[in-house]
């Protein structure tokens, strides 16, 4: 009995000598109270004359748990903190406070990104819009948020709604993304970015420039991946917002969160509403059509240690009513045509550290997008109103979109050097009677990958490659190289190469889109696009304990081939046809300056664009195009009143509209400015934001479009809407934790 005491003893003395502790740390800033997700941590101590060392990355949470013997030295050096170190000796849950060495930290951003990272490490120039930004904005969509972003130009249509080009290149050659899910739904090439809400966006990240290599076609022009919330800093929080417009727009929407354990669940959703809107009273018909949207969200967050399991369900729900004028002799009939939306998306994702410096990230999406209209005889004295006879007035189409996208990523597999790898597989499928077949279908299958290298501590090199089976074209292989060398801590350059590829999509294959403003048809003969694009960006920041400040000056060039654009084929007749070559170049400058009564940002861009046909002859002249932008949120020194401004020029247009393969016809879009200012101040111990605004204070509604007819000297001039004028805002946020 003595000696199995003794043995037991033994075995407890010799366990305890060589305890190996599981260590959970929480990062916090010790500022702002707000966790500091995806940390590198790194234990070491000496063992046996020899150093050894052990790393890990917090999660989302901030949370973070090692295996290593007590005692050892933990280390942290996050970008804009101060180093943090400490011996610790005894097995325990810490929560560690750093401590900000600069003003100014940067965003941590994910897109295009191996593992996450902040914007200054990261091998892209990559725009993080934050949540505080959306919010000062007063931006309920992405439209909104849009409208005073540089090298972003938007064109409205009051039916198919707004679309937005990138470095000049637009439609379908911009991919926008809800975390790392491509949007469904395009209709003459463009997602409507009225239609993408914001009232649960945590950041918008968009970097501009061809990102095939990594997220396939629709790249070609660069991504907008809207990152969602989907952390709780406290265990039950509850938000309301409410937005008034003197135009007739009346906005709601609200939210709830629950925490439990490691674990949350959220909802939100809302109802945003807009009367209709004409310069002139004309009756019935508006220029800008009355509009009801609603929209739901609804996710579940499982973390477990440096595992996110996450399911992220969405709903929009859109009406749109185009009155029609009341119809002659007897004026007591008129045709209204009924545009109904609904997408409904289902994602499921797993992400997070596997392993030591092993990461994965696993997303599966199911996607549908539905378009319906419907045209309706309507008899004013008693407000009946009945569907047409015709066929042609009553259609519904169909969109549907299968996604899984995996990739595998090993950070210093040898030193200095880290790979990911993946797939990307897209499944497509529309079907309706503007179809010209009961159904199509299209798949996209690719397999990636890249290899990061940092060489001499400040010189990144990262390859990468995308192989593409594309089942209606033969797509090429798709590389890309980008190079990013810091001279020193404030000063850096990237520069960058790629390909693009896209094919055509089922609408601009198939599609056909009839009503009294559009004739536009398919063409099942189009080519796929090509492209060569080069970036190149230098980048100065420099930080101290009560400001920031960069300057990034900015240059690019892309030469697309094959070009898919909506040409005039007859009469009234547009189709989409391939031209010969489209190039866009230009420069740009962005100086930002923060400090902790001022966040500041100015630029100015100048883009060039050049058509040219198959023959040489055919090439027309660089035409370009100024912007300036001036985006301004800083605090009055007495209240707390937040003064929120947000200006953009937007230069005069030169470009070319396609009558043909070989010809063009030249037209010019007048130069307008936009400028929108508020005041924003918080009560209740900042539970309760009110805002008070103006909205396009130089009261533009449309801009002159004016051009040529196949090339004919006798001209033609049109308007395009941009905004229903001057009005008065008033915002309403109520946040509970």
């Amino acid at each position: 009995m003595i000696n199995r005491f003794l043995l037991i003893a033994l075995i407890l003395v010799l366990s305890s000598t060589f305890l190996i502790s599981k260590t959970r740390f929480t990062i916090i800033d010790k500022e702002s109270g707000k966790i500091v997700p995806f940390t590198k941590i790194i234990a070491n101590k000496v063992i046996n004359g020899k150093d050894t060392s052990v790393s890990a990355m917090s999660n989302k949470l901030g949370v973070v748990s090692i295996d290593f013997n007590l005692p050892f030295n933990l280390q942290i050096n996050q970008t804009g903190y101060e180093s943090y170190s400490k011996t610790l000796s005894k097995q325990d849950d810490l929560t560690v406070y750093l401590e900000r060495k600069v003003f100014f930290v940067d965003e941590i951003v994910t897109t295009g990104q191996f593992t996450p990272q902040s914007t200054q490490k990261s091998v892209y120039k990559v725009n993080a819009i934050t949540e505080d930004r959306i919010m000062a904005q007063n931006a309920f969509n992405l439209r909104e948020l849009m409208t005073t972003e540089m090298n972003i130009r938007l064109s409205q249509d009051n039916i198919l709604g707004s679309s937005m080009s990138i470095n000049g290149l637009s439609g379908q050659n911009v991919k926008i993304m809800i975390d790392g899910v491509p949007v469904v739904g395009r209709l003459n090439g463009n997602i409507d970015l009225s239609q993408i809400n914001l009232n649960n966006a945590r950041r918008v990240e968009v970097i501009e420039g061809p990102m095939s290599a990594m997220y396939g076609t629709d790249a070609l022009g660069g991504v907008v991946n809207i990152i969602t919330k989907d952390v709780i800093d406290n265990k039950f929080i509850m938000n309301a917002n409410s937005f008034y417009e003197s135009v007739g727009t009346y906005n709601f929407d609200g939210g709830l969160g629950y925490n439990f354990g490691q674990n949350n669940i959220m909802f939100s959703g809302g109802r945003n509403f807009f009367g209709g809107y004409s310069e002139v009273d004309t009756g019935r018909f508006q220029r800008w059509k009355p509009k009801e949207q609603y929209f739901g969200d609804w996710q579940f967050n499982g973390f477990f240690e440096s595992i996110t399991l996450r399911y992220h369900g969405q709903y929009f729900n859109e009406f749109i009513l185009n009155r029609g004028n009341l119809r002659a002799p007897y004026y007591e009939t008129a045709f209204d045509d009924h545009y109904k939306t609904n997408r409904w998306t289902n994602t499921v994702s797993l992400k997070g550290e596997i392993a030591k410096n092993r990461f994965v990230e696993v997303i599966g999406n199911y996607s549908t997008f539905e378009r319906r209209k419907n045209t309706f005889f309507k008899d004013m004295v008693n407000l009946e109103e009945r569907l047409t006879k015709d066929p042609a007035d009553q259609d519904t189409n169909r969109f549907n979109n299968w996604m899984l996208r995996a990739n595998y990523a090993h950070d210093n597999i040898l030193r200095s050097v880290s790979y990911q790898t993946g797939i990307d597989f897209h499944y497509s499928t529309a079907a309706g009677k503007r179809i010209d077949i009961k159904q199509r279908e299209v798949g996209d299958y690719a397999l990636f990958a890249s290899v990061q290298w940092t060489a001499l501590d400040n010189l990144i090199f990262q390859p990468a490659v995308r192989l593409i089976h594309n089942t209606n074209y033969e797509a090429p292989i798709v590389p890309s190289i980008n190079i990013k060398y810091d001279f020193n801590g404030e000063l850096s350059f990237r520069a960058s190469y790629a390909k693009g590829f896209r094919a055509p999509s089922l609408q601009e294959l198939h599609f056909m889109f009839v009503d009294v403003n559009h004739n536009i048809l398919g063409n099942d003969n189009l080519k796929a696009e090509t492209s060569d694009s080069y970036i190149f960006n230098i980048n100065y920041h420099s930080s101290s304990s009560n400001y920031s400040f960069k300057v990034e000056p900015s240059f690019f060039y892309n030469n697309v081939r094959d070009l898919i654009s909506l040409a005039n084929v007859e009469q009234d007749l547009y189709s989409y046809i391939n031209i010969g070559q489209f190039n866009t170049m230009g420069t740009n400058i962005t100086l930002s300056y923060v400090r902790a009564d001022l966040t500041s940002k100015i630029g100015f861009s100048y883009t060039g664009r050049q058509y040219k046909t198959n023959q040489i002859i055919g090439a027309t002249d660089i035409t370009y195009t100024p912007e300036f932008m001036a985006n301004i949120i800083y605090t009055l020194p007495w209240e707390e009143i937040r003064f929120n401004t947000f200006y953009k020029y937007t230069g005069r247009l030169v470009s070319f509209f396609a009558i043909n393969d070989v010809e063009y016809a030249e037209f010019q879009v007048e130069d307008y400015h936009t400028l929108d200012a508020s005041l924003a101040k918080d009560f209740m111990d900042n539970m309760l934001t009110v805002t008070l605004g103006v909205r396009n204070l130089f009261d533009i509604t449309d801009v002159r479009t004016m051009g040529v007819s196949g090339g004919a000297h006798s001209g033609s001039q049109t308007s395009n809407p941009v905004a229903w004028g001057r009005t008065l805002t008033l915002a309403l946020r109520l946040n509970i934790k």
